[in-house]
């Protein structure tokens, strides 16, 4: 006789009739269930099913659209992905704010800012302080760079649109861009060895060009910089008897990046673009006015983490940058070249093996209309060239397309401008004021440098066309003394083009003027990136 089987197996064993079964026992129903699966019986439903399956799945092919098919298959794919992808993230940014990847780590933000706050009077409102979570904050001390879309208002990009069209003069019978898209300019011609088509600093205190000056100034951009430097915490803190504590702007410039293959490389800004000591804190706002798509080139280069990096000095004496400047500066051109390396621009040249560094933490965003990175002093960063293959499309018809962006720099009122030998419009007009700090300079002698945050000074405000009259002053003795710079400046372009000939002869290994092989195809290649 057969023996009977043991209750349902999803009861306990305290609960099975069964209980006193031996191991025995166990393994003989654990047998006897494995012999029953693979009965006549269960056999024949096994294949029905597989039958069933190899039907349904030919009924899918055929009467489904195979794009549809696909469609279906990579979002399961890229579900299954999400989540070990998001581990590898930043961490989720405050409540309200999207992350948006758009390649490899370069997230930038979608932050939402109450209307409000991009009001004149937000300095008073509690819920317009704090924006930055602290994921954020970290992110950016960690990195040196962080982004956001949603920051500028539509009103504050449309003002900027139109002051930057109105400064260059552009209008349509000249050519227009297309909806979000670049400037296109007809029957204009390639200039060799200009980085940007269009260079115009101090913008903010051109009183008709208001734009400038509202997204400079007023907007929410010193609101976030001030965060990032901490100086809402360090404010909260100081003693009632002490000054209150101020973000100024200290170099605004808008640019207009064309086809010319010509580029800076790798640098962190001078005393020409960032006129204060090495030991000042300062951030750099850098605000697409275009679409700057990936694909194109023509947008902004950072390397992360680049501020914290082990050769960080090294690339400091390599370019001269301010970290060098000896006490009170230099004394007259020959010295300031005779100490200042091989020049801010000229990292890839000069040594190879630390632009490869540099170049390996290499982050570019895809940055549509009014996206703002913002980023520490001392990241080295660098324009990328257009797409040489547009470029050399554009360059046949006789056209240009222009990527404009506006940078404003910012640093805390105590920073002191540089002393010595120098092209500073403020420190020319009057010398005195090198080794001076900012909120000395304004109280002294006007709003060379305006208050931001806080909140703006009126008074200040006010007086800005004062400083234009005096920006135009000091602009002819800065020309001069450019002059003075000017064959030390050549001098430093003939041996970085030698450097790179000597190279392309090395590589291609015989003199490239004789030789028409790859040594040759070298050089051009070379000149076509704005390397000769």
């Amino acid at each position: 006789m057969p023996r009977e089987r043991s209750p349902t197996r999803s009861n306990s064993r305290s609960s099975s009739i069964d209980s006193s079964r031996s191991d025995d026992d166990e393994q003989s129903y654990q047998e006897e269930n494995g012999m029953d699966f693979f009965s006549m019986a269960s056999l024949v439903i096994v294949l029905k099913c597989v039958i069933f399956s190899i039907i349904a799945t030919i009924s899918i092919l055929l009467f489904t659209n195979y794009s549809d098919v696909s469609q279906i298959v990579k979002e399961v794919h890229d579900g299954f992905l999400s989540q070990p992808q998001e581990k590898a993230q930043r961490p989720s940014p405050g409540q309200g704010n999207t992350p948006i990847i758009n390649n490899d780590d370069a997230v930038i933000h979608t932050i939402h800012i109450p209307p409000q706050c991009h009001q004149s009077d937000r300095q008073n409102q509690d819920e317009c302080k704090n924006l930055l979570s602290e994921e954020m904050k970290e992110a950016f001390h960690q990195d040196g760079v962080i982004a956001f879309r949603g920051l500028l208002s539509s009103q504050e990009i449309e003002s900027l649109d139109r002051s930057s069209m109105k400064l260059m003069g552009i209008d349509a019978s000249k050519g227009l861009r297309t909806e979000e898209g670049p400037i296109k300019v007809t029957g204009a011609s390639s200039v060799s060895g200009r980085q940007f088509f269009s260079t115009h600093h101090h913008a903010i205190f051109e009183s008709e060009l208001e734009g400038f000056s509202n997204v400079a100034l007023k907007s929410l951009l010193p609101q976030m910089a001030a965060e990032l430097m901490g100086m809402n915490e360090s404010s909260s803190l100081q003693e009632s008897s002490k000054d209150e504590e101020s973000l100024r702007l200290i170099r605004d410039v808008f640019l207009a990046k064309d086809q010319d293959p010509y580029i800076c490389g790798w640098h962190v800004d001078d005393t020409g673009f960032w006129p204060t000591t090495f030991d000042a804190k300062g951030i750099n706002a850098w605000i697409a006015i275009d679409s700057i798509p990936i694909s194109t080139g023509g947008g902004f280069a950072l390397s992360v983490g680049s501020h914290k990096a082990d050769w960080r000095q090294e690339a400091y004496e390599l370019t001269g940058s301010t970290h060098t400047l000896p006490e009170g500066g230099y004394v007259d051109a020959e010295d300031m070249f005779s100490k200042r390396g091989v020049g801010t621009c000229n990292i890839k040249n000069a040594s190879p093996g630390l632009n490869r560094k540099i170049e390996d933490a290499k982050r570019v965003y895809d940055v549509q209309r009014g996206d703002v990175i913002l980023h520490t002093r001392w990241l080295f960063h660098r324009t990328v060239p257009i797409d040489r293959k547009r470029a050399k499309e554009l360059d046949r018809n006789r056209e240009k397309i222009l990527y404009r962006r506006y940078s404003v720099r910012y640093s805390p009122g105590d920073a002191k401008l540089t002393e010595g030998f120098g092209t500073e419009l403020s420190t020319l007009y009057n010398p005195s004021f090198g080794g001076k700090t900012l909120d000395y300079v304004n109280a002294l002698d006007g709003p060379w440098y305006p208050k931001c945050w806080p909140n703006t000074d009126p008074s200040e405000i006010g007086a800005m066309n004062s400083i234009k009259e005096k920006l135009e002053s000091a602009e002819i003795m800065r020309k001069e003394r450019l002059k003075e710079m000017r064959p030390f400046l050549q001098e430093i372009g003939r041996s970085q083009r030698k450097k790179v000939l000597d190279n392309a002869k090395n590589q291609s290994g015989g003199s490239p003027k004789r030789q028409r092989g790859s040594g040759t195809t070298k050089i051009m290649e070379m000149k076509n990136k704005g390397e000769l």
